[in-house]
C-alpha cells in the first residue's frame, strides 16, 4: 500500500446511512405537508426515483434544481398525486430542511475517523446542498476531524467531476494524486471521481446488491477500512 497522506472520505452511505436517513426525512414530509403515511414498497418507490435521477445529475443530465423538483414529479405520479407545482415546492422545501437535522451515523464511523485522522489528513468530499450537508456534518460526532470539507454546490460541480479535485486541491495545496485515498461506496461517484483523477481508491461495498467494482481496494465494513488503513 502506497504511502497515502490526504483520505478524501465520501459522507453519506459510507459515514452515515443514508437509506435510513432519506426514510426518516420522507415519511416526516409526507405525513406533515401531504397528510399521508407512507408504506415499505412507497418508500422503496421514492429510493428508486431519487437514486435515479441522482445518477442522471452525476451525468449531468439534469441540474440540481431539476433534480429537486423531478424526484418528487416523478414520485407523486407513481402515487396517483396531482404533482401540482406548489405542493411540489412546499414538500422539496420541507424535506431539505428537515433532512438537515437528521443524522444515522454508521456504527464504526466515529472511530473510524478519529483513527484515520490521527495518521493521515481527513478531507470530506460530498455531493448535496451545502446548507443540508453542511448541518448534518454538524451533528455528528466526528465533524471535528477533519481538515477541509468539500460539498459539490460550493465547488460548482459534483462527483466524479474530475474538476472537483479543484475544491480539495485549495485546502491542501498539494496535487500529487498518488498522496491521495478516495473512500466511498458509490462506484459511479466516489470511485468513477478517483479514477478521474489518477489517484487510488477504496470502494467500501457494504450492501449485498450484486454490484461489482474495479477499485484500487475493496471492503465489506467501515471495521475493514480500519484493518487495512490502521492495521486494526
Amino acid at each position: 500500500m502506497r504511502n497515502y497522506q490526504y483520505i478524501l472520505l465520501d459522507l453519506d452511505d459510507t459515514l452515515l446511512d443514508w437509506h435510513k436517513t432519506e426514510e426518516i426525512g420522507l415519511r416526516a414530509t409526507m405525513r406533515e405537508v401531504v397528510g399521508r403515511e407512507l408504506t415499505p414498497e412507497e418508500v422503496r418507490c421514492y429510493n428508486v426515483i431519487n437514486a435515479g435521477v441522482w445518477k442522471r445529475y452525476e451525468k449531468k443530465e439534469v441540474t440540481k434544481d431539476e433534480l429537486k423538483r423531478i424526484r418528487f414529479l416523478d414520485f407523486f405520479k407513481a402515487l396517483g398525486i396531482p404533482a401540482e407545482d406548489e405542493l411540489v415546492d412546499e414538500v422539496n422545501r420541507f424535506y431539505m430542511q428537515y433532512q438537515s437535522h437528521v443524522v444515522v451515523e454508521f456504527p464504526d464511523a466515529q472511530s473510524l475517523c478519529r483513527g484515520l485522522a490521527a495518521k493521515y489528513k481527513l478531507i470530506l468530499i460530498t455531493n448535496g446542498t451545502d446548507w443540508v450537508q453542511r448541518g448534518r456534518l454538524s451533528g455528528t460526532s466526528f465533524a471535528d476531524v477533519f481538515t477541509g470539507v468539500v460539498i459539490s454546490d460550493e465547488v460548482g460541480c459534483s462527483k466524479p467531476d474530475p474538476a472537483f479535485f479543484e475544491g480539495v486541491k485549495a485546502i491542501t495545496g498539494d496535487s500529487d494524486v498518488s498522496r491521495y485515498l478516495v473512500v466511498g461506496d458509490s462506484l459511479s461517484s466516489d470511485i468513477a471521481f478517483g479514477r478521474a483523477i489518477g489517484a487510488d481508491t477504496l470502494w467500501v461495498h457494504t450492501r449485498d446488491d450484486g454490484q461489482s467494482g474495479d477499485a484500487t481496494y475493496t471492503v465489506r465494513s467501515l471495521a475493514e477500512v480500519g484493518k487495512l488503513l490502521l492495521g486494526d
